[in-house]
């Protein structure tokens, strides 16, 4: 089956280029700068605003103290029994 692949992929090597594809990278560069000279740029205001905002709501999450996080230890079938493996490992010292 692989053989049968790399003699289709060496037939479709050896085959002519397609006359359109000839052309398609200079259509795909003229429309990218077609969008490029469509679309505006971002101003340096825009850019400073963002910088701005994006360092006060740094400054102000590490300056406000937050609270702890406490999780409640949960076992799934009510208290851990003393006889569980992993009580019974760590008690030979």
């Amino acid at each position: 089956m692989m053989t049968d692949i790399d003699a289709a992929m060496a037939r479709l090597r050896d085959m002519p280029v397609h006359p359109r594809l000839a052309s398609i990278d200079a259509a795909i560069f003229e429309a990218m700068s077609a969008r490029a000279a469509a679309t505006r740029p971002l101003s340096g205001t825009l850019l400073g605003l963002a910088a701005i905002t994006s360092l006060t709501i740094g400054f102000a999450s590490s300056v406000l103290p937050g609270t702890p996080a406490r999780a409640a230890s949960i076992a799934p079938f009510g208290t851990p029994p003393a006889l569980a493996p992993s009580t019974l490992l760590g008690s030979g010292e």
